[in-house]
């Protein structure tokens, strides 16, 4: 039986590696304004993510589906969730924004997760997950707070930002959304090497404990990797899974199919 699922699995994963990937760029409006986005995926997608990025949030994304600031781990991810059978919906930095730096935990942009969470189940009737890494899990919990009524499966943050910086610019942390409102599946994933002072590997059970309404909640601590080559709160390192990515996305991939 269990060469029998095997098989299954290894064809399962080559129909999505052959297939090709849909890909389209469009405009969504929100509360806030608009955004472009890009949506990536297989032609019969299994789940689809919306995937918050880091930083200030922009990614220059061109009309032909290409990304001029793509190393965000997240980003240059995306094709391993595509082989995977996953679709990923990234949005841009809004028309008109200079930052979403300490804007990710407004309700407008609590908004804008609403109006992605839409156009991703406008591509394909499956569930749709929230996903941020670094600044990005800011968004991810701020729309899982808000979004409270079965419009999304569940959360995923990745290298949270549990703690402000010494910037103004810093000054959003996950914990300022409504953690204990979020009532679906909650995946928490850091490395146990991240350096960056605003995303420590052992504030994930703070997360966690937070999660009072969830009914299914986890830490996960990845390890191993390539010796950063970014500053430590940059995606060339342990804080954006530098050289372990696949295996990262492939733990998350399992625990969202319940393995």
């Amino acid at each position: 039986m269990r060469s029998i699922l095997l098989a299954l699995t290894v064809a399962m994963v080559a129909a999505y590696a052959n297939a090709a990937p849909v890909q389209k760029v469009a405009d969504v409006p929100f509360a806030g304004g608009s955004q472009a986005v890009l949506y990536v995926g297989p032609s019969a997608p299994t789940a689809i993510v919306v995937s918050f990025t880091g930083g200030a949030g922009q990614l220059k994304i061109g009309q032909d589906g290409k990304i001029g600031l793509g190393g965000n781990f997240l980003v240059r991810t995306r094709e391993e969730w595509v082989q995977r059978g996953i679709g990923v919906v990234i949005p841009d930095m809004p028309a008109g924004y200079s930052t979403l730096f300490n804007k990710r935990n407004t309700p407008e942009y609590a908004d804008a997760a609403a109006k992605l969470v839409a156009f991703a189940k406008s591509q394909a009737n499956v569930q749709v997950w929230l996903m941020g890494t670094s600044q990005g899990t800011n968004a991810a919990s701020n729309g899982g707070g808000t979004l409270t009524h079965g419009e999304i499966a569940g959360v995923i943050l990745t290298s949270s930002i549990t703690r402000r910086g010494g910037k103004p610019l810093y000054a959003e942390t996950v914990f300022d959304n409504k953690l204990a409102a979020i009532n679906v599946p909650v995946l928490i994933v850091s490395h146990n090497a991240d350096g960056c002072v605003q995303t420590p590997a052992s504030d994930g059970p703070k997360i966690k404990a937070a999660l009072t309404a969830s009914p299914r909640s986890e830490v996960i601590l990845m390890s191993g990797g390539l010796p950063d080559k970014s500053d430590p709160c940059e995606a060339f390192s342990a804080h954006g899974f530098y050289g372990i990515e696949a295996e990262t996305v492939q733990r998350i991939v399992d625990w969202m199919r319940g393995r």
